[in-house]
């Protein structure tokens, strides 16, 4: 009995000792390694204003919406849009690459009442954004 015991005692310490061992699933990590950025948001009735620039490699066509603007960006080119926070119930951009380049929007917050959006080129893997949308909540949305 005692050398059955033995036998899978050192068979069980042998399996644990040669068996790969996950050290990412090991360790513990925070928040701030692996989390998203959150969502940018304003203070709903804020002025708020909104700076487009181009950053793409061709024309970009802007159409604001609900008024049905349609404006083209060359590259490099900037645009800025003030909302009246009083006035403001929600605020929808489209825009796309004029030649059917695959572009994404950045957005940032420089400063609190600033919203910038970037229009950046895309790759062929990840057809990218068409919209920036601000819900009359503040809350900031690129889709």
């Amino acid at each position: 009995m005692k050398m059955r015991l033995a036998i899978y005692t050192t068979l069980l310490t042998m399996a644990l000792l040669l068996m790969p061992i996950n050290y990412k699933l090991t360790l513990a990590q925070t928040c701030a390694s692996r989390c998203d950025p959150a969502p940018l948001h304003f203070t709903p009735g804020q002025y708020i204003r909104v700076k487009v620039v181009n950053r793409s490699y061709g024309s970009v066509k802007l159409e604001q919406l609900p008024e049905l603007r349609q404006t083209t960006l060359k590259p490099g080119q900037k645009l800025q849009f003030d909302l009246r926070g009083d006035k403001l119930t929600e605020f929808s951009l489209m825009f796309w690459d004029d030649g059917g380049r695959y572009v994404k929007g950045v957005v940032s917050k420089p400063n609190f009442g600033t919203l910038v959006l970037e229009i950046r080129p895309n790759s062929r893997d990840y057809p990218g954004n068409r919209s920036l949308y601000i819900r009359n909540n503040g809350q900031v949305s690129v889709l």
